[in-house]
């Protein structure tokens, strides 16, 4: 457990710090003195719990001492660390201006026991020992959370501190004692997609999910998604929600799918083993995304505007400082008749797990809204070249050497061990598009996006993109 000390009065810090510290779970006490040092400590590192003297200087060492400079630290807690537990200090009893900072507490599960905590709490700091009491019953809590192992089957997943610990608090509010966890896909964002399996002592699943672990922004917009489209597409389509994971955690959130154990395999490995079984799949998802598509509309816009919903002008202008492109000039400006319609906008094989019957269901729906229409099976077609699982899997290296015969179809896929795949691809973003333009036009937004990565080389990602411009430019 980490404690964050927000104190300038140094005798009362030496006082208390050390007994602070000989509590059995406390990992760290880090104290600072002022309001910028505290919010500087909050940016940098995630806190357990907070213990905050509202009259502090602004900077270390300065005379302007005031209540509002502890109350900016109370409030930049609540904003950049939701739901972080805060005692506050006080000489005497609460006076009023201090008692207003009570109506932001909240009574919350914040490790997954069942009990609720109250985030906001007052002490005198003449009654030490009540205090140290309280942070020893939350460092009880704390540990019981931090004893729940996580189980990776030796695989590193590439979790942060603080998407460890939604892990072990989703464990715990199972009734596990234990985790797997093992990634769906491997993504390319900061944002980790990932199996949790929670599981008692005995080793029996209590709890099998899907999860979203991200920054509380990119899991706010993923609720959002999930309530407004998603649970449009009705059931079967998706897993049903398990639970949210958002205050406690740092800036931290995690979104968790229950699955059914079945769901065992990514469209990948589908993709992989039988390229005909992995187009009968597909076959499904698109008809289980005929709401979205079947209310698409098609108007007139521009290539540019096509590729900004896969890449904004500010990442693209990133892109090109280092790289050549002569091209984007003239076919960004381009018009093209498309369609538009609610996608799902990250549609890559890895978001789409399959069950033993051979039944897909979709994960990850932080992309998910209005959007071209087409997007959603290019991307599916091309993150067998481009996605680190099609990559893992051997897929990107079969493709890679054709690439540049991307627009013309029928040559790409001639002869290739994935054609039916290729193939269904294909004809479901025509099906779904504006015309043949508007196909060229995504896959140039999505293999510009390609180049802001690593996961195959940059050359390939040029001969993709200067044959599509090529062909766009023939009209």
């Amino acid at each position: 457990m980490r404690i964050l000390f927000v104190e300038d009065n140094e005798t009362f810090v030496s006082q208390i710090a050390p007994f602070l510290r000989n509590i059995g779970g406390i990992d760290d006490v880090k104290h600072v003195r002022s309001r910028d040092a505290a919010i500087a400590a909050i940016e940098d590192a995630s806190y357990d719990l907070v213990i905050l003297d509202l009259t502090i200087p602004a900077v270390d060492d300065s005379l302007d001492i005031a209540a509002d400079h502890g109350q900016t630290v109370f409030h930049e807690i609540r904003l950049r660390a939701p739901g972080t537990p805060t005692f506050i200090l006080t000489g005497s009893e609460p006076d009023e201006f201090s008692r207003r900072l009570a109506r932001f507490g909240e009574n919350l599960d914040l490790w997954g026991t069942g009990s609720q905590t109250n985030t906001v709490d007052y002490f005198l700091k003449e009654e030490v020992d009540k205090l140290l009491e309280r942070v020893s019953q939350i460092a009880d809590v704390v540990a019981g959370t931090d004893s729940i192992t996580i189980d990776s089957r030796g695989r590193d997943v590439g979790l942060s501190e603080v998407q460890r610990r939604i892990v072990k608090v989703f464990g715990r509010k199972a009734g596990g004692v234990s985790c797997e966890v093992k990634s769906l896909g491997g993504g390319l964002s900061d944002a980790k997609v990932v199996q949790a399996i929670a599981k008692d002592d005995q080793g029996r699943v209590m709890a099998n999910c899907a999860a979203k672990l991200g920054t509380k922004e990119e899991i706010e917009t993923e609720i959002t998604a999930y309530e407004q489209h998603v649970k449009r597409l009705g059931v079967g389509c998706y897993p049903p929600a398990f639970c949210t994971i958002n205050k406690g955690v740092g800036g931290g959130a995690g979104q968790f799918y229950t699955l059914a154990d079945e769901h065992t395999e990514t469209f990948f490995k589908v993709s992989h083993d039988d390229a005909a079984e992995a187009a009968g799949v597909l076959a499904q998802v698109k008809e289980k995304l005929t709401l979205w598509t079947g209310a698409r509309a098609v108007s007139e816009t521009t290539v540019g505007d096509i590729r900004r919903r896969c890449v904004s002008d500010q990442s693209l202008a990133s892109i090109l400082r280092g790289t050549d492109l002569p091209f984007i000039g003239k076919i960004e400006e381009g018009r093209l008749r498309a369609a538009q319609s609610c996608v799902h906008g990250d549609l890559h094989g890895g978001n789409i797990l399959v069950d033993r019957g051979r039944r897909p269901i979709l994960i990850d729906f932080g992309d998910v809204g209005p959007g071209y229409t087409a997007l959603d099976p290019v991307t599916l077609e091309l993150s067998l070249l481009f996605h680190p699982e099609g990559v893992r899997l051997g897929l990107s290296d079969s493709l890679a050497p054709i690439i540049a015969s991307w627009p013309d179809v029928d040559r790409y896929i001639a002869g290739h061990a994935l054609a039916p795949l290729l193939r269904a691809c294909r004809d479901w973003a025509h099906d779904v598009a504006g015309g043949d333009l508007d196909v060229l036009a995504n896959g140039y937004g999505f293999a510009l996006r390609q180049l802001k990565y690593e996961t195959v080389p940059k050359e390939v990602t040029l001969r993709l993109l200067e044959s599509i411009s090529d062909k766009i430019a023939a009209g």
